[in-house]
């Protein structure tokens, strides 16, 4: 595409702050992404969620979510996870599964709003082993943080220096034992390996011919993989609009996802500004998508005025259609139900292709900046791995041939 970052795209003309229209926070006090952050002295705000959020119960009523989750266990249930150990059947869905084990219509509801909408898909669609998967692994640790100096400084320190050509969409890949070629539409370049990272809904699209196709283990990989359907709408405002206390709002209609990205930053505050993100996704992004841009843009707006009854009146609207992107086409990559181990297979390498990107990491590092930034150093070690083991073997080749050259 025209610019680095991919999934990571910090727009600095929106507003005074650094505004993301792609990967928004760190998720969890205990991944990759804090050595770029301490490296890079950056500054970072928590997100305190139960502090400084607020839910529309679908009773009706609005509470905190720490009140939400103190005094209405059907809600609470929903963020804490505190389920029954029962295992998914194969095939299983999550939204099947979580019925098959008692959540009624409004716990379905909530995980719809909150939990799936994260994940970037319905329920339906989503694996119910991969979920559990999910929820299971706690390495990573619970906090989002958002970056106050924008995931650019990551990103862009990250490519200082490297031989990037933008501009340069790939049409075609040749792969034989030892050799690769990658071809553009300007030129052909040839080397001894190469790392496909790539979002998986361009290879779904078919945008890059491969030569010799892909193996039956990355095409079954790939049917079992889907992107889903990701949206954002980023709104400023020229005063608040809200309790400057609160960074979010779950709301019960469309879009069911908002946070403030000029939470904690005092300085855009005082000057009476406001931003605001809907994060939306699955069957709720396409509603919106349905009505055009325009619409889309009035719809949510009006949502969220009716939410907190009032009249709101941005002074600008963007709509961030990641389906639409033409080199990234969907938000995250999810697994279908019964397509358990579609990430493993797609991450394993097949020389000289390698293979990296978000969609290939475990599931519960998947769909994140820091799980994308673990893969690529994953297939970095397997390429150096073979050449090291390529090399051991012509050592030993030429150590044997030089033995039986010597005299008696």
């Amino acid at each position: 595409s025209n610019r680095v970052g991919g999934r990571t795209y910090t727009r600095r003309d929106v507003a005074d702050i650094p505004i993301e229209f792609g990967a928004e926070l760190i998720h969890g006090e205990n991944v990759v992404t804090w050595e770029h952050v301490n490296q890079l002295g950056l500054k970072t705000i928590h997100w305190k969620k139960q502090d400084d959020s607020v839910v529309r119960l679908e009773t009706g009523e609005f509470m905190t979510m720490k009140e939400a989750r103190e005094k209405v266990p059907e809600f609470d249930v929903t963020r804490s996870w505190n389920i029954p150990n029962i295992p998914a059947r194969p095939n299983e869905d999550w939204r099947s599964y979580l019925t098959r084990i008692g959540f009624n219509k409004r716990q379905l509801q909530y995980v719809k709003r909150s939990f799936a909408n994260a994940c970037g898909e319905s329920p339906r669609f989503l694996s119910a082993k991969a979920m559990l998967e999910h929820l299971r692994a706690h390495e990573e640790g619970y906090g989002d943080y958002r970056i106050l100096d924008g995931y650019d400084s990551i990103y862009n320190c990250l490519a200082q220096g490297l031989d990037i050509r933008l501009n340069s969409p790939v049409e075609l890949v040749k792969w034989q034992a030892n050799k690769v070629s990658v071809t553009t539409k300007t030129e052909t370049l040839e080397a001894e390996a190469v790392v496909i990272a790539v979002p998986i809904g361009v290879l779904h699209a078919g945008m890059i011919n491969f030569e010799p196709g892909l193996p039956v283990i990355k095409t079954d990989a790939l049917t079992g993989l889907r992107m889903g359907p990701v949206i954002k709408l980023i709104y400023k405002f020229d005063k608040p609009i809200f309790n400057r206390d609160i960074a979010a709002i779950y709301s019960s209609l469309n879009p069911p996802m908002w946070w403030s990205p000029s939470f904690g930053r005092g300085d855009f505050a005082e000057r009476g500004q406001t931003a605001w993100t809907a994060f939306v996704s699955g069957d709720w992004a396409m509603d919106l998508l349905s009505l055009g841009e325009q619409g889309a843009l009035e719809e949510a707006i009006d949502s969220l005025s009716l939410e907190l009854d009032k009249k709101l009146s941005p002074i600008s609207a963007h709509l961030v259609n990641w389906p639409e992107e033409e080199y990234i086409r969907g938000g995250y990559s999810f697994v279908l139900p019964g397509c358990d181990g579609s990430r493993e297979d797609l991450a394993k390498p097949i020389p000289p292709l390698y293979w990296a990107g978000e969609a290939t990491a475990p599931e519960h590092q998947a769909a994140t900046v820091h799980g994308a930034y673990l893969s690529g150093k994953r297939a970095a070690k397997q390429i150096l791995d073979n050449v090291a083991a390529k090399q051991k073997r012509l050592a030993n080749r030429e150590a044997k041939v030089s033995a039986q050259a010597s005299p008696v």
